[in-house]
């Protein structure tokens, strides 16, 4: 029988990636996307996660055990600083996509990049970041957006994106011993920068390891 896991988007640039990685490392897992759009445009808007936002989350993880799923990966990194909030409103393993890779950066690094190109997420990526220093890990952290690559891969225009996100991955390099590409989107820039001097972290392979090892545990 099939793994199953349900995958929560808040933007439709999350998807090809996380299929795609799927595809590559996990091709016998069945994945069930469920997007809300509108949470990251309320994000942008009142720029903070309201309980109003929360609440369309929680919805989206019901939903997503209703179906029978054994996990669920949180796409969108807006959410990911209440990550242990949403995970008491399910049974099964919750995993937010970027946790896991920026506790993995700030264990290895003493200096990491962080490329963004969702505003928001700066405010996310911070508290994620602070969690971090929390639990004892020391390292700095220079958090850049690469400013109208969110709005043109929105808009269609993928290589416009591929080149700011890249362009931005290569200057913080220059001063970062490693870049953390921080959001699901960002998979695609991936083959743009296999000569990038520094180590490069992307977050689908290291959270959906992360969520297939949580659901092998329960079976345990």
């Amino acid at each position: 029988m099939k793994r199953k896991i349900a995958v929560i988007d808040a933007t439709r640039v999350s998807l090809a990636p996380v299929d795609n990685t799927v595809a590559s490392l996990y091709p016998e897992l069945d994945v069930i996307h469920l997007m809300d759009e509108g949470m990251s445009v309320l994000a942008k808007e009142e720029g903070r996660i309201s309980g109003a936002n929360l609440s369309r989350m929680v919805s989206l993880i019901n939903r997503a055990e209703s179906l029978g799923v054994e996990g669920i990966l949180l796409s969108c990194t807006i959410f990911s600083p209440y990550i242990e909030i949403l995970r008491s409103f399910a049974d099964i393993p919750i995993v937010a996509a970027d946790v896991a890779m920026f506790e993995k950066a700030a264990t290895d690094y003493n200096n990491i990049g962080v490329v963004i190109t969702f505003q928001p997420t700066v405010k996310s990526v911070s508290a994620v970041l602070e969690k971090c220093r929390e639990k004892g890990m020391e390292f700095n952290a220079e958090i850049r957006v690469a400013e109208g690559a969110f709005s043109a891969l929105a808009g269609g225009n993928e290589d416009e994106h591929n080149r700011l996100v890249s362009e931005c991955a290569r200057s913080l390099s220059e001063t970062c011993d490693a870049v953390v590409l921080a959001q699901m989107s960002h998979m695609r820039v991936v083959p743009l920068l296999s000569d990038l001097k520094v180590p490069l972290l992307t977050s689908p392979p290291v959270s959906l390891r992360l969520l297939m090892d949580m659901i092998e545990e329960r079976e345990v």
